[in-house]
């Protein structure tokens, strides 16, 4: 949503929506707005205000909302103390929400039930956690002193050595061995908290790294459900409010940010779960790829139909789960950019993927872009370009998934696990040949090409392309890869 130039207010209050939509727009930028969201009941009011859409959106979870809750207040008293304040809550979400994805807090438990001699669940959290985090410590302290040169010169490296060999303990060992347990237990924790702890090492080389002690806490901060690290604390102090207006003004935009992600929710929700795939009974993806194996014979426009309304389903919800987080970080007092901004319209394939998911491609871009960019290939611009695309796009792109997952070797297998990935594989050898070739050989379309070739179909072409890479965007091995193979082809008209 744009902000755009408040128009001379008129006599009285206006009637015209229009007139309500600029004024909400642009309230970050009025000056009266501004002065009064620096006064103690514009403070109160937009608190509350913020809170009750916390506790209201159902994309936050009550235990999350509620420690998201005791951060705000704290920062907002003290705010003088909010970097500080961030690390003790982050430590402690750490610890006591340690693992990703729920089958891993199962597994955890028969694991501690053999050990943990009738103590409660917690205890082992904390415990590991704190044995975890005296690790994250060491570590940081080498990036700094260089005891061991080789882990502080690659210490992204040493961290996928070593969770490749945690996994590898995990496939081998017996899992009623201790190691195995202590192996397991230590993979969980280190992939869960890869690309943060990742992040934590990178800044503390930077001016504006944070004391060792507090660097921990960014190692999973209080808004880190997911597997995406909205950069690290260097990048958070990069953008945090240094006066007063600047608070004012960047907690603004995090209301109108946070009610942009609960319109966009409901719009999800209403027009496509209740409406599109409930009372209209159309199928989702998935659905409609299983189907078509076993046989469905639905003609080639209602499968681009169900694509279509799947790509931008996903879309929405994306962009109204990554707007509440960005929304809680500015409402701390960090004007960060927005995760996705206007994605529908991209000309070029390699736009929609900045786009997109903003700070997913900054992941890629950090880890592997740059560091490919400024090795290889340096005389041959055209190839240095591809294959630090490449090692995005592909390795980094794939890695990111297989590092989250790699404790599942355990419980579902090392095989299984690896199929699963498969569809994944080629979703993102087609991502990077599309932005390979949009990077190098796309011409970028002027406004001097003409309203269509430049309004409309180079949009089309991305939105197509990416729709069509929704088909194999998986890594959960639900439906075959062969499915979704012949889906993909029925598409244009041929058999499944």
């Amino acid at each position: 949503m744009t902000s755009v130039d408040i128009p001379s207010a008129p006599t009285g209050i206006s009637l015209n929506p229009l007139n309500w939509r600029r004024a909400w727009l642009g309230m970050d930028r009025s000056e009266a707005v501004q002065l009064w969201a620096q006064t103690a009941q514009g403070q109160i009011i937009l608190h509350l205000a913020f809170a009750a859409i916390l506790f209201t959106n159902p994309l936050i979870r009550t235990n999350q909302a509620a420690l998201l809750g005791i951060a705000l207040v704290l920062c907002a008293l003290f705010p003088a103390r909010r970097m500080m304040l961030l690390s003790v809550l982050g430590t402690a979400y750490f610890l006591l929400k340690p693992f990703k994805q729920e089958p891993f807090y199962h597994h955890f438990s028969e694991i501690w039930a053999g050990i943990g001699a009738n103590l409660p669940g917690t205890v082992g959290f904390v415990g590991f956690g704190l044995v975890f985090l005296v690790f994250a410590f060491v570590m940081v302290i080498n990036q700094t002193s260089r005891k061991v040169e080789m882990i502080a010169r690659y210490p992204i490296r040493f961290l996928l050595a070593l969770s490749a060999l945690l996994a590898v303990a995990t496939v081998l060992l017996p899992q009623s061995h201790a190691a195995f347990s202590a192996s397991w237990i230590f993979l969980s924790y280190l992939t869960g908290s890869f690309f943060f702890l990742g992040y934590v090492l990178l800044d503390s080389r930077s001016k504006s790294a944070l004391p060792r002690h507090q660097q921990l806490g960014f190692v999973r901060p209080v808004w880190g459900y997911g597997h995406v690290p909205l950069k690290g604390p260097a990048f958070l102090r990069k953008f945090e409010a240094k006066t007063a207006t600047d608070l004012a003004v960047t907690r603004l935009k995090a209301i109108k940010l946070a009610v942009w992600a609960v319109i966009l929710f409901w719009v999800w929700e209403i027009a496509f779960n209740r409406v599109l795939f409930g009372a209209l009974h159309l199928p989702q993806l998935d659905t409609a790829i299983a189907a078509g194996a076993a046989g469905a014979a639905e003609a080639p426009a209602m499968r681009w139909l169900i694509l279509a309304a799947d790509f931008l389903a996903q879309i929405i919800i994306f962009g109204a789960t990554i707007h509440i987080f960005v929304a809680v970080i500015r409402m701390l007092g960090f004007n960060i950019p927005r995760g996705m901004a206007r994605p529908l319209s991209s000309r070029t394939m390699s736009e929609f993927w900045a786009r997109y998911l903003f700070y997913f491609k900054e992941i890629l871009a950090d880890f592997f872009f740059y560091p490919t960019f400024q090795r290889y290939f340096k005389n041959h611009p055209k190839l240095r370009l591809a294959f630090a695309t490449f090692m995005a796009a592909f390795v980094g792109n794939v890695l990111f998934d297989l590092i989250a997952g790699s404790p599942s070797f355990a419980i579902t297998g090392f095989w299984p696990t690896i199929e699963a990935f498969y569809s994944y594989v080629i979703y993102a050898g087609a991502l990077t040949a599309g932005l390979i070739w949009s990077q190098i050989a796309q011409k970028k379309p002027t406004a001097q090409d003409g309203w269509l070739r430049y309004e409309v179909i180079p949009r089309v072409q991305v939105l197509v392309f990416y729709a069509l890479l929704q088909v194999f965007d998986d890594t959960t091995g639900s439906v075959p890869v062969g499915e979704r193979i012949d889906f993909f082809f029925s598409l244009f008209g041929a058999a499944p």
